[in-house]
């Protein structure tokens, strides 16, 4: 559970700290004063990972060198410490109880955050890269070494298309980069089959409940790697050496793989109403929320929830499915243009933001 947060020179805010004592927190106030800035920084201590964009450069305030994000956490017996420090040059200084930590994988995790925005639709809608950023985060959550091995894989071939694209691509600098590549591409696969299934079953129960409706979801993981086994991914990446020199890139592995989503078997990007678009985006953030607080109940209370103004379109009886199932995390943020009357919100926290400051 956060108990304080501070902000430094972090996208519209220059400088601020609250101090919080309640599991619902509210933010009010008018669109664009900075309600979803705060989610984003909470966000960003969990994973080092923005949800609204990849670019960690845009996350500093406008004229500032850099940003920075602290928060005090309750654990069961004691408080923690966290803070991330990013200065102009991209250089990251992460800290745990003013204890410097050297790796991002013993930094992230510390809490668990699960984000609502309105932008959700866009993982049924968008392109196959919006599926695989939601899986991704997903299970990187939950599994630590996932996590690991996404950033050696794309580490390699980041650095192995660069060296493609050179007009005298050296065959053997190229070649050295598949042993990593298969090695880790196999551990992501693995982990990407495994959590599509557990998925696909929560959002069936979850629409069980939701929709009077009797939709069927499936979700198929598509990949051009359906092995678990490390040799076969490597002759893999060998036999398509020739054709990647040739075109000038990796055309092949995990960073093209698909997360195809049907509902009563069609294909929901060509077919699906934006009603249900909207349907399944929420039963997939929820099944998130179910799955992490199964899977990491010891540290439930640090799970946090955060709701950006996606409340509003719910009818009574979906809103009041959501509250119940969110309110399994320890705890949860939200944003509202107005108080909301809910009585979930009785007990609430309530904080009004205008133009980066917090009242």
């Amino acid at each position: 559970m956060i108990k304080r947060l501070q902000l430094n020179n972090f996208r519209n805010y220059k400088s601020c700290e609250v101090s919080l004592h309640n599991r619902k927190i509210v933010f009010t106030g008018r669109n664009g004063q900075g309600k979803t800035n705060l989610l984003e920084a909470l966000f960003f201590l969990s994973l080092l990972r923005s949800f609204r964009t990849s670019r960690t450069n845009e996350l500093r305030r406008i004229g500032s060198g850099g940003f920075h994000i602290g928060a005090e956490i309750s654990r069961k017996n004691y408080s923690e410490i966290l803070e991330v420090d990013y200065s102009e040059p991209g250089r990251r200084k992460l800290t745990v109880d003013k204890n410097r930590v050297s790796k991002a994988s013993e930094f992230i995790n510390q809490l668990r955050a699960v984000a609502f925005t309105p932008e959700d639709i866009n993982i049924v809608t968008g392109n196959s890269g919006m599926r695989r950023r939601f899986m991704d985060m997903l299970i990187s959550v939950l599994q630590p070494e996932y996590l690991a091995a996404l950033h050696s894989y794309n580490a390699a071939v980041k650095s192995r298309n660069a060296v493609l694209k050179s007009p005298d691509a050296d065959l053997g600098v190229v070649k050295a980069y598949e042993p990593i590549m298969a090695q880790n591409a196999v551990k992501i696969v693995e982990l990407r089959q495994k959590y599509c299934c557990e998925l696909e079953s929560e959002v069936n129960a979850l629409l069980s409940e939701f929709s009077r409706d009797k939709y069927a979801f499936t979700m198929r993981y598509r990949g051009d790697l359906n092995t678990v086994s490390v040799e076969e991914a490597y002759l893999r990446f060998e036999r398509e050496r020739s054709r990647d020199i040739r075109r000038g890139f990796t055309g092949f592995g995990p960073q093209l793989d698909e997360f195809e989503m049907q509902l009563q078997g069609r294909i929901m990007r060509s077919f699906a109403s934006t009603g249900q678009c909207r349907l399944i985006s929420l039963c997939l953030k929820l099944a998130k929320v179910n799955i992490l607080c199964r899977c990491c109940s010891d540290d439930i209370n640090n799970i946090i929830v955060l709701v950006d103004d996606v409340t509003g379109e719910l009818d009574a009886i979906t809103r009041h499915l959501f509250f119940q199932v969110i309110n399994q995390a320890g705890q949860a943020f939200f944003t509202f243009t107005e108080k909301p009357l809910d009585s979930y919100f009785e007990t609430a926290e309530f904080y009004e933001i205008n133009n980066g400051s917090i009242v």
